[in-house]
């Protein structure tokens, strides 16, 4: 078979591969399965107050880290689709999936500039059913949005590496742009990913790169920061203050940099690269691993420039998260990392091209197809489309959408009230829902003052005697005249004076 010839139908593979990209992503879409979380129900309420009560805000939500706030780009993102799905939920996810789509066929048009068509299919197939960046396009949250725009880097670097003077002043004022808004979207990971690619650009370019660059690359980062500097203004640098004091904290508490440490967070991101090329599977993950090492071993002297300096830029990111996370005390969540996957994706891809280059194309088709199906897993995939539709827990939106409906029917037009206890202590996404599904599709909205009520309990499987003691402080509160569990595990009391 001449795969040169086989390869010249790209455009059919790719749409394969951009279907079954897009069926993993848009499934729980379709079906309500996503989560509906704490974190999404206080955004939709910030969007709600965009849209309807026109307040902008500077600042987005808080931050991990005490008395840091992300931007507020997120929200000026979403707000258009908000007006757009007139704010649905579903369609906000239907967005998250959408941006997990546009980074596959994004991914295959940076792959195909950088080493061709080969490249270009292997890094979409790869993004298409890497679990980890599916999962990544299946909840809406704003760090989860963080591969599309490192991809968007790679490919203003591919502008710059290649040394264009005409526009260069632009490609470096994009370049400010996108990384200021990585550190928007998760305030870690876009400080690590904004250091990793400034070294790789001094770098690579090293005396090329000119005054009037670096000064458009600082009104880029400037123009994404504005907000954020005039909170600042206004609250007396709050945030300024509440950062270095977290990192003095941190300096001054003593990180451990043992060999047990230093393993521990090596072992981080091996998890991380496992699960975004092998399934999960730790033997297929570190032979994939192995495989990448000996290639780019073997082969990274014979590559072209432009090859050279990606994996170059890769690997110094790479180096600079393992050096940003063994000193960083505190504990390394999953969503710090959130866009290194692209990293991942990118060296394994390169490796297969390389290896196609200096042998044959058979070869690195075969091990990307196998890799493909792996993570694929087809017998998975009939059992859940062709099953019972999954039942989930108390986050899935499916199942709230199933509490507000209850408790309208129950009501059966009359007036009521709710009460919620929830394990994140702040019932956000009732708020949302009561507010916007309830009088959507009933006409009106729960009353504060009614003799009525509901009790929605989401189970608290970490902590089961809070949800006791939170029971007995209300014991007098109205009369259990029903209760209902319904599936999720979510408990409705019906209550009344």
């Amino acid at each position: 078979m001449d795969f040169k010839k086989f390869l010249k139908k790209e455009l059919i593979l790719l749409y394969l591969v951009i279907i079954v990209g897009a069926f993993l992503r848009l499934w729980g879409v379709y079906t309500n399965s996503f989560a509906f979380t704490y974190d999404v129900g206080r955004d939709m309420l910030a969007l709600w107050n965009i849209v309807h009560l026109h307040k902008l805000p500077l600042i987005g939500a808080t931050t991990g880290l005490p008395g840091i706030f992300y931007g507020p780009w997120w929200y000026y993102l979403l707000t258009p689709f908000f007006i757009i799905f007139s704010g649905n939920p579903q369609g906000i996810a239907f967005l998250m999936a959408l941006i997990g789509i546009a980074s596959i066929i994004l991914g295959y048009y940076f792959g195909k500039r950088l080493g061709g068509e080969l490249l270009g299919l292997i890094m979409a197939a790869l993004i298409s059913i890497s679990p980890n960046l599916i999962s990544l396009s299946s909840q809406i949250w704003n760090p989860n949005i963080a591969p599309l725009f490192v991809i968007f880097v790679l490919l203003v670097l591919f502008k710059i590496y290649k040394g264009e003077k005409r526009n260069s002043q632009l490609y470096y004022f994009l370049l400010g742009i996108l990384l200021a808004f990585n550190i928007d979207l998760e305030i870690v990971f876009g400080l690590l990913f904004s250091a990793g690619i400034v070294l790789s650009v001094i770098f690579t370019m090293k005396r090329k790169i000119l005054l009037k660059n670096i000064l458009f690359f600082i009104i880029g980062a400037l123009i994404i920061f504005a907000p954020r500097i005039l909170f600042e203004l206004r609250h007396q640098f709050l945030m300024t203050k509440a950062f270095i004091g977290f990192f003095s904290h941190t300096s001054s508490s003593g990180t451990s940099l043992s060999i047990f440490e230093f393993f521990n967070r090596l072992g981080i991101l091996f998890d991380q690269f496992n699960s975004t090329l092998a399934g999960g599977n730790l033997a297929l993950g570190a032979l994939c691993l192995l495989f990448t090492v000996i290639c780019l071993v073997l082969f990274y002297k014979k590559s072209d420039k432009t090859i050279k300096n990606f994996i170059n830029t890769s690997l110094i990111v790479i180096f600079v998260f393992i050096a940003g996370t063994i000193f960083f005390s505190h504990d390394i969540w999953p969503h710090y990392l959130v866009g290194v996957p692209v990293f991942y994706v990118l060296l394994f891809a390169i490796s297969l091209y390389l290896l196609g280059k200096k042998t044959s194309l058979l070869i690195p088709t075969a091990v990307a197809i196998v890799i493909f199906f792996i993570n694929l897993n087809p017998i998975v995939l009939y059992k859940t489309v062709t099953g019972p539709l999954w039942i989930g827990d108390a986050s899935v939106y499916r199942n709230q959408l199933a509490v507000i409906d209850y408790t309208y029917r129950q009501a059966n037009g009359k007036n009521f009230k709710y009460v919620v206890y929830t394990p994140p202590v702040y019932d956000y996404t009732y708020q949302y829902l009561y507010l916007w599904y309830g009088p959507q599709k009933y006409h009106y909205s729960p009353s504060v003052q009614s003799n009525l009520a509901y009790f929605i309990l989401e189970p608290d499987y970490q902590n089961p005697s809070r949800l006791t003691d939170w029971l007995k402080q209300r014991a007098g509160d109205g009369k259990i005249i029903k209760s209902i569990t319904l599936p999720s595990g979510i408990t409705v009391q019906t209550r009344v004076h």
